[in-house]
């Protein structure tokens, strides 16, 4: 079994004893809304990359505990705002 999936169900385990034990039925005064917001649909963008190249991003990714799209998608972005004209 991979380490992530372990991982995901040890959270999910304690979340479910968590829940188990407690209630929002029980809460200390009213419960209040909360505005969820949620990401603008993303375009799949293909790259060709050298293995070395992906094989280096993904270990940085792993020390980051990122997974290595997000990663390559927040360095794009950083690069994009610096990049910018003001």
């Amino acid at each position: 079994m991979a380490k992530t999936k372990k991982k995901i169900e040890i959270q999910d385990k304690s979340l479910r004893e968590y829940y188990d034990r407690h209630s929002s039925l029980h809460a200390e005064g009213p419960i209040k809304p909360v505005a969820l917001s949620f990401s603008k649909p993303r375009r799949l963008v293909a790259l060709r990359l050298e293995e070395e190249t992906v094989n280096a991003i993904k270990h940085i990714a792993v020390h980051k505990g990122l997974n290595y799209s997000t990663l390559m998608r927040m360095w794009i972005t950083e690069r994009l705002v610096r990049e910018r004209p003001e």
